[in-house]
């Protein structure tokens, strides 16, 4: 199996403040993930819409705790949503939401979004419930998993394998040590097995040590160029790994305030994701692109090789362009 590229999207409905005021609840599907303002959708149907246009399939990592924010019945039908576009669908969990549940019912609950800070029964009981849940959904048992937060560590991996599910991809090195509690040794883009769960990293890049610029960036497109992005993509690739790229629900849209308010179209992070897209699609044999479900087929049919690179170096001049982008952008009304 050549080295490729997974475009992946996590899909998930912020607790817009809820935890803090008694008066706000977690913000709906129809906003965080298909992203409904009036007779436009800036959410999964523009989303899907541009991958359809390029021929591509990205794997959508599901929250599966979105009953205990109040949206009984909508984690299938955004499932059904994704399936009926040829989508590939997998686990995502946060723990906070089945928390948040917890705590409107009076029962006991722990306020953490971490799963690696969790206790081993507590992470398997999360991994179960997530995974019968995307299994009802979808008539389909999850092959692949990403942690909330991008937390994970051995422990996580372990409770993964005890529930059946082998292939995970919640360590980035730019998320370590803070929420990435797994131990690497050195920092890695690519796959690893850590038993027999296959670490597949959402990869990153390193810029140099500058006042301004973070040490390290992951390949989200809401946060870095789609030149950045593109030119990790064929370093990582071209060293024998796979590279994955991440975005969110919400990603080509921004919003009022932190209940989702207002949505209107991010005037760059649609254009990154276009453009990776029309990329992708121009250059098929060069660098393919493979879902998660796709992997798991291909390491059963021992196709599939582990390989982990070093992090690859980033331009200094368009990391301090992207963010002045960025910084424009961030304004609501631009």
């Amino acid at each position: 199996m050549k080295p490729g590229v997974y475009v992946t999207f996590d899909v998930e409905c912020g607790m817009g403040g809820a935890w803090d005021n008694p008066s706000l609840r977690p913000v709906p599907p129809s906003r965080a993930v298909m992203g409904q303002y009036g007779t436009r959708t800036y959410g999964l149907p523009l989303i899907t819409e541009i991958l359809a246009e390029k021929g591509l399939k990205a794997t959508f990592f599901v929250e599966a705790f979105m009953t205990e924010q109040g949206h009984e019945g909508q984690g299938e039908v955004i499932c059904k949503y994704l399936l009926d576009r040829s989508q590939d669908v997998q686990l995502h969990i946060h723990p906070n939401h089945e928390h948040f549940g917890l705590k409107m019912q009076g029962k006991p609950y722990v306020s953490t979004d971490m799963l690696a800070e969790l206790s081993e029964r507590e992470q398997r009981a999360l991994l179960e419930k997530g995974r019968d849940r995307i299994r009802a959904w979808t008539g389909r048992v999850p092959v692949a998993f990403r942690s909330g937060n991008m937390s994970v560590s051995e422990s996580v991996l372990e409770q993964l394998s005890a529930v059946g599910i082998r292939i995970d991809s919640s360590y980035s090195f730019p998320y370590a040590p803070e929420g990435c509690r797994l131990n690497t040794g050195e920092p890695y883009n690519g796959s690893r097995w850590y038993g027999d769960v296959l670490e597949l990293a959402l990869s990153g890049f390193a810029l140099p040590k500058l006042p301004g610029l973070k040490a390290a960036k992951p390949l989200d497109l809401m946060g870095v160029s789609f030149e950045e992005c593109r030119n990790a993509i064929r370093k990582i690739c071209g060293a024998g790994a796979d590279a994955v790229v991440i975005l969110h629900s919400f990603s080509l849209f921004k919003v009022r305030n932190s209940q989702y308010e207002g949505g209107r179209p991010s005037w760059i992070v649609p254009r990154r994701f276009q453009r990776l897209c029309d990329w992708l699609s121009g250059h098929r044999a060069e660098f393919p692109t493979y879902t998660f479900g796709e992997l798991s087929t291909a390491i059963a049919e021992n196709r599939y090789t582990a390989k982990a690179v070093p992090p690859c170096q980033s331009s200094v001049i368009k990391a301090f362009v992207r963010k002045a982008v960025q910084v424009v952008n961030s304004i609501y009304w631009v």
